[in-house]
């Protein structure tokens, strides 16, 4: 189908976007990225990288890149606010080695796959902003702000990576509804290791941290609330990094490096279900269609495999376009919305600080050493975003031929 110069616009220049345009590109298609940055630069922090996820890039030839840039990481562990283990699952009981999470940088994420992109001969415009779209049965138009002022692009596909406020999708007229629960996150990346073990998440309350590593020389670490609280309370930096390190003493030596919000990322996490993923010829994808809650780690990996699920089906139908995209959603939708799900009932129950329920859940935490291995099977292969039994494309959601 992607014979005779198909044509893809793909909005937004980050890891969804970039994923997509690899692939396209790779089936054979012609594919222009519209980025609305002047240029591309370093930015955010650590990604977990998920069985799924890896899958993908596995696809798209660039794993072994994202494997050596990061670091793996061979199990979860869960610890309460002064680092002591509450629960630890190895890995090499449930995922092939292969499979096993990868910790790296965002950006150096972004790099490998935007020099594949340059290697794909992909063509990306920068100071792009999506204004309008022109929805027609054969080709499309998008109207993008510039500094020269508005220049139209064409093509047979239009694809929306351009995050929670996407500005296809408003384009589109595709309706979406934010879910009740904000979360907000500090996050930053230190350039020093720290012993295994202070790995791990750490809980207290509606409260979370931790720190991964991301290579030999550098740890990924975060701070996370539930409720519209969370930002607001990072106003003053001293007061906020005073009362993390006493909440959760093993911080301070993360933090201890830190003066200001400088060199940090504060973000806003908000659920988003889309009543459709696409209308006409233009589809989202990535955090565009589904953004989710970051507990499972899942946001990321799921647009990953979005993209390829996306260039599988467009690639491998001669029923035409748009029977394509109904499929893709058709194929995608309940295991995201599963996901979705998932996270946004352990934001909601973190919600819950009645007197003693920190108790209770470090009581669960203990109890769950004694679930059957089936049980914690079940649940590392969700976390990982893998469905049946088996570790190939068809268990992260590719169902579909990969078209090269």
């Amino acid at each position: 189908m992607l014979q005779d110069r198909f044509d893809v616009v793909v909005a937004g220049g980050g890891i969804a976007g970039l994923a997509a345009a690899l692939a396209f590109q790779r089936a054979g298609a012609s594919v222009f990225v519209l980025e609305q940055a002047a240029a591309f630069a370093p930015v955010g922090a650590g990604i977990l990288l998920q069985a799924n996820g890896l899958m993908v890039l596995d696809a798209l030839g660039i794993g072994e890149q994202v494997r050596a840039h990061g670091a793996i990481v061979p199990r979860f562990v869960l610890r309460n606010s002064h680092g002591r283990c509450l629960l630890a699952t190895e890995l090499d009981a449930h995922l092939p080695r292969q499979y096993w999470p990868v910790c790296i940088h965002r950006a150096h994420l972004h790099e490998i796959l935007w020099k594949a992109c340059l290697s794909a001969h992909v063509t990306v415009h920068f100071g792009c902003k999506v204004k309008t779209i022109d929805k027609k049965p054969e080709r499309s138009v998008v109207f993008s702000d510039t500094r020269d002022g508005t220049v139209p692009i064409s093509g047979h596909l239009i694809v929306g990576a351009d995050g929670l406020k996407s500005a296809v999708r408003e384009a589109a007229e595709i309706r979406a509804h934010l879910w009740p629960i904000v979360e907000g996150s500090v996050q930053g990346v230190v350039p020093f290791g720290v012993s295994t073990a202070y790995h791990g998440e750490y809980v207290k309350g509606s409260e979370a941290c931790g720190m991964l590593p991301t290579g030999p020389d550098s740890t990924f670490w975060f701070w996370g609330a539930s409720s519209r609280t969370a930002i607001a309370a990072t106003g003053e930096f001293d007061s906020w990094k005073a009362e993390v390190c006493g909440r959760f003493p093993p911080m301070h030596a993360i933090l201890a490096r830190y003066n200001s919000w400088t060199d940090m990322a504060r973000l806003q996490h908000r659920s988003v279900r889309c009543d459709a993923w696409s209308s006409g010829n233009v589809v989202l994808i990535g955090d565009a269609a589904h953004a989710m809650s970051p507990n499972l780690g899942q946001g990321a990996n799921c647009a990953l495999v979005d993209a390829l699920v996306l260039v599988s089906h467009v690639a491998g139908t001669d029923d035409g376009l748009l029977g394509a995209l109904a499929r893709f959603e058709t194929d995608r939708r309940p295991l995201v919305d599963d996901l979705q799900q998932r996270g946004h009932d352990e934001s909601a129950s973190a919600l819950r600080h009645w007197p003693g329920f920190e108790a209770v859940v470090i009581i669960a935490l203990r109890l769950a050493r004694f679930v059957p291995p089936s049980g914690q099977h079940a649940e590392v292969l969700a976390m990982s975003g893998l469905v049946g039994t088996g570790f190939d494309l068809a268990a992260a959601g590719v169902r579909g031929t990969v078209p090269w």
